[in-house]
């Protein structure tokens, strides 16, 4: 047992960034929306938004978790979402917005 100490620390710094901002988005307090079964955490700054997926989904695909990314940023935000302007990966997405 004593063997699997060493693996507890680096395993606790691995989940405590998961949820974790980029430096740009750093002091911005998130906004939690869930759209069609997936949970973000919005936080919007100087025209562009950042999404985290929160929850667990088996194999998310791009093509299902950006549309869903795009309408929770919009919610949070009051703003749209700047059409090709999304990029990132099914955890965590960044896109432009249109305040008009």
């Amino acid at each position: 047992m004593k063997r699997f100490y060493w693996l507890i620390i680096p395993a606790v710094i691995l989940l405590t960034g998961c949820d974790s901002p980029h430096p740009r988005f750093a002091r911005v307090e998130a906004q939690k929306v869930t759209v069609d079964g997936s949970t973000f955490k919005i936080r919007i700054r100087d025209g562009y938004a950042e999404a985290i997926r929160t929850n667990f989904e088996r194999l998310p695909k791009i093509g299902d978790t950006f549309p869903k990314a795009a309408k929770a940023i919009e919610i949070a935000s009051g703003c749209k979402v700047i059409p090709n302007s999304m990029k990132g990966d099914p955890a965590l997405m960044v896109a432009k917005l249109d305040c008009k």
